[in-house]
């Protein structure tokens, strides 16, 4: 075998190496590019349930602002990754969508608290926003004192939700006349705070709660005031109409004697 034969030979096989190397490169890019992909859809997903799902109540507007821009950041990550009409789309309405709601000004209507599962399962959305604040902060995608912020407010959110609760069972209770069973419930409305009764962020809720279990307890003191007045006076005329009685009785039997 020539020197050339062996060579060519050379050439040709670390031609197949190269070329073998090169597609193992190429599939490994696609296998990365997809795993991006999903990463990317499956954290679109995520903040996607953060806007949909978490109670307005618990969403400032600052938050869901961020919460917004999030979504749109990601999705100009998937355009740049996999260029789609769709997605293109889907942005721009989500930019639009995202305009409207910083220009409102509308109140937002809170949702009620009135089921112990819906509150088991937005608290524990509450843990995995907490989870994705971290994550967030990790990829510098928010600002850390932002983020304590906001970590801040779910803590407190994590105790309100249940205070929010008992507090819609004493409204209730109230609306039916059932004043003392309602003055209860506001009590453990408040209670439900005591963990972070100290935090800035449960000081005007705490002091609304005093100030309903305050008016509850000065109506049921008039109220009973208003009963004793009135229980006295029935008292008082039944004696008045004993005394008349007595003195008809009198007046006519001395009539009875006086003809006899």
């Amino acid at each position: 075998m020539t020197a050339v034969t062996i060579t060519v030979l050379l050439l040709v096989i670390g031609g197949f190496i190269a070329f073998a190397i090169f597609l193992q490169l190429k599939e490994q890019a696609r296998l990365e590019k997809l795993r991006k992909v999903a990463a990317l859809n499956n954290q679109l997903r995520q903040v996607r349930r953060y806007l949909d799902e978490m109670p307005p109540q618990y969403q400032p507007k600052d938050m869901k602002l961020w919460l917004f821009s999030r979504m749109i950041a990601l999705h100009d990550q998937l355009i740049a990754l996999q260029p789609d009409a769709t997605l293109t789309r889907r942005r721009q309405n989500l930019a639009t969508e995202m305009k409207e709601f910083q220009a409102s000004k509308q109140k937002r209507r809170a949702k009620p608290m009135n089921d112990e599962l819906a509150i088991i399962e937005v608290r524990r959305m509450f843990e995995s926003f907490k989870s994705y604040l971290i994550l967030a902060q990790k990829e510098k995608n928010i600002d850390a004192d932002v983020a304590n912020r906001y970590k801040k407010l779910l803590d407190f959110f994590h105790y309100k939700v249940n205070s929010d609760y008992h507090s819609h069972l004493a409204r209730k209770a109230f609306l039916s006349g059932q004043i003392s069973d309602a003055l209860e419930k506001y009590k453990e409305a408040l209670a439900q705070l005591n963990p972070i009764k100290d935090s800035a962020e449960a000081q005007a809720t705490i002091l609304k709660l005093q100030e309903l279990i305050q008016e509850i307890e000065d109506d049921l003191i008039l109220q009973k005031a208003e009963e004793e007045v009135s229980r006295d006076m029935d008292t008082a005329g039944e004696e008045e109409l004993d005394d008349e009685w007595n003195k008809f009785m009198e007046e006519s039997t001395f009539q009875q004697k006086k003809r006899f």
